[in-house]
């Protein structure tokens, strides 16, 4: 996820033509540009499927192929996808249906066979595109291959309704193709097929958790990172009705039917989007709320490319999985403003937050997460502390179990660190104090970005500590392309539920107990929950 779009312009230098690389794909032959601080070369924009408009549109992503030798300019920023959370995350470069690219980023001077990190944005499956400077692959392309993903996010990617013959997961289908892609023309660049790792956030890794526990999966993917968002329950076709049936409903089509969705405007399926209901709380990820239920844009269990509860099924490959300290504080802050930063948060907005979260069993939550008692009065920090454990820290350690259960090697990190720098440009740094290691804050990490905080043309730069701690993060993330794993035993150990040992990520990455002890409390209010939903009358 990510505060505010920002263009990739600032930080790249396009190179002349005897400079750029020329790469031929099964989807054109591309001349790409060359990143201005680093000896990387790029190719934006590369399509990977047909434009899903038309008769396209809310159907699968049709493969695109291309032998023409004409030679493409890869030098300009692809558009995102239309966006459709009505609100700080989504992006404000060009918009566009026709946006099924992709951008590469490469060392100028590649190794042979090297391995490949395919990453996938947040947004809540809702925003997001790969022209947002944060994804910049410029400084973690060094040792390796990036490759940056735009998927349809919204009703164009996720609405099912059956009753019209859509089955949703049109977004999960954009990624899998996008993946085969990177299968089939890696080679052209300079990577190795044999050594991909899938990585993401947010929305980003509930998509990418999805995916690992795909039977196809193994053959085209080596690994998968998981940053907050791994494990959570998915709703069914049946359940997401309730949802979608809004969007439908905010159509206002004379006759609900496939052609007046397929023949609408863009400008009429966002509003129509933005009509939808809006929760005034904080919504958290419980079968009441944020699972496609209520108010969610979402992979849904449709029988064909889900046939499955991924929590149930667990990740095929080796993973990444982990969260960072303090998710929920952004969520409080983007849904109740400045009255979050000043501390002003009362009992009775908790209450409303707990009723719409956790319906019947709110009284429960209240006792053992009381403000007055367990937070010293502070509904912002109560808040915080259940968004973060309900919604990433413990469906995490259930993804971590299921792992260890199927045999399948895993490594957990808490992400602790409250970098120095804001990391978005709508995220200003008198407010770091408050998030603190909040929701998206590893990303620049991840991707080794240090300096001109925050993207494209901040002033800000990294201490010396924290880029190491990047350099670190990101080589970890190649180590899982490239090995299977993030590093040695003694450097990161492999999780095991005896121990929970992971690593510490705050002034640098340290082995330590990942604690998950709150998580037995929140795995039966889940199970009471997902029982309350299913069983209701």
């Amino acid at each position: 996820m990510h505060l505010r779009n920002t263009i990739l312009a600032g930080l790249l230098g396009l190179a002349s033509s005897v400079e750029s690389k020329i790469v031929q794909t099964n989807t054109g032959t591309f001349q790409g540009g060359k990143c201005s601080l680093t000896d990387v070369n790029y190719f934006f924009s590369i399509p990977y499927a047909k434009p899903p408009v038309g008769e396209r549109r809310f159907a699968p992503p049709e493969p695109l192929s291309n032998s023409s030798s004409k030679v493409v300019n890869a030098t300009a920023p692809a558009p995102s996808c239309l966006q459709f959370s009505g609100g700080l995350f989504d992006e404000t470069n060009t918009q566009s249906e026709d946006c099924l690219f992709l951008n590469v980023y490469v060392p100028a001077t590649p190794s042979p066979k090297l391995p490949v990190k395919v990453w996938l944005y947040g947004g809540s499956n809702a925003a997001g595109g790969i022209s947002d400077a944060i994804y910049n692959g410029c400084f973690s392309a060094q040792d390796s291959i990036i490759v940056t993903v735009n998927y349809r996010v919204g009703p164009l990617g996720f609405l099912a309704l059956e009753d019209l013959g859509l089955t949703g997961n049109y977004g999960i289908q954009d990624q899998l193709l996008a993946l085969r892609w990177v299968n089939e023309n890696i080679a052209e660049f300079g990577g190795d097929p044999q050594k991909v790792l899938l990585f993401g956030e947010s929305a980003g890794a509930i998509d990418t958790f999805v995916l690992s526990t795909l039977p196809e999966v193994s053959q085209l993917v080596r690994a998968v990172a998981m940053e907050s968002g791994a494990g959570r329950d998915l709703a069914t076709l049946a359940d997401s009705k309730v949802w979608y049936t809004e969007f439908l409903n905010a159509m206002n089509c004379t006759t609900p039917d496939l052609s007046c969705l397929r023949t609408a405007s863009p400008s009429a399926i966002k509003a129509a989007a933005k009509a939808m209901p809006t929760p005034k709380v904080t919504v958290v990820n419980t079968a009441l709320a944020n699972n496609g239920t209520r108010s969610a844009w979402t992979p849904i269990l449709d029988g064909t490319v889900i046939k499955a509860q991924p929590s149930t099924i667990g990740v095929r490959i080796p993973a990444i999985i982990g969260s960072n300290a303090a998710e929920g504080a952004l969520f409080v802050l983007t849904t109740y403003g400045a009255a979050t930063l000043h501390n002003a948060l009362t009992q009775a907005q908790y209450d409303a937050f707990l009723t719409y979260n956790f319906g019947p069993l709110a009284t429960r939550v209240n006792e053992t997460y009381s403000a007055t008692r367990a937070f010293n009065g502070s509904v912002l920090a109560a808040m915080t502390e259940i968004t973060t454990d309900v919604s990433y820290r413990c469906p995490s350690y259930r993804a971590l179990v299921q792992a260890e259960k199927n045999s399948v090697p895993v490594w957990s990190y808490r992400f602790s660190h409250v970098p120095s720098c804001s990391w978005y440009t709508g995220l200003q740094a008198a407010w770091i104090p408050y998030l603190g290691a909040t929701h998206t804050t590893e990303i620049p990490f991840v991707f080794n970005f240090t300096a001109n905080m925050p993207p494209p043309d901040g002033n800000c730069t990294f201490t010396p500590a924290e880029q190491t701690l990047a350099h670190d993060m990101s080589r970890a993330w190649t180590n899982m392309a490239e090995l299977g794993r993030p590093g040695e035993q003694t450097v990161w150990p492999e999780w095991r539920s005896n121990g929970s040992v992971g690593v510490v990520m705050d002034g640098a990455m340290v082995p330590g107990v990942v604690d998950y002890s709150t998580c037995g409390f929140w795995d039966t209010v889940n199970s009471e929950l997902n029982e309350y939903w299913n069983t209701r009358g």
